[in-house]
């Protein structure tokens, strides 16, 4: 990810809330057990605040992430929705 420096302190503020919001509605809303050890670790976010760029790790191996990564995908319309 860029420097936060280089960054206006309006993006960063919106990709720290994007980031609590959608690692709330991993614990609390989505009950997809693909999801289970998945850490949202940064948000980065266009300019012009119409595009984020969501980053998350997760425990286990190459498969459980890749299935971690199977149901953030699954699950992007939901969160979306709850963002709007």
């Amino acid at each position: 990810m860029p420097s936060n420096s280089t960054k206006p302190k309006r993006t960063i503020r919106v990709g720290g809330l994007i980031q609590q919001e959608i690692s709330e509605l991993l614990v609390r809303k989505i009950n997809d057990p693909r999801l289970e050890l998945v850490t949202i670790t940064g948000v980065e976010v266009s300019p012009d605040l119409k595009l984020a760029r969501v980053y998350f790790s997760r425990f286990g191996n190459p498969a459980e992430v890749q299935r971690g990564l199977e149901g953030l995908r699954n699950a992007t319309g939901f969160i979306k929705r709850e963002l709007g």
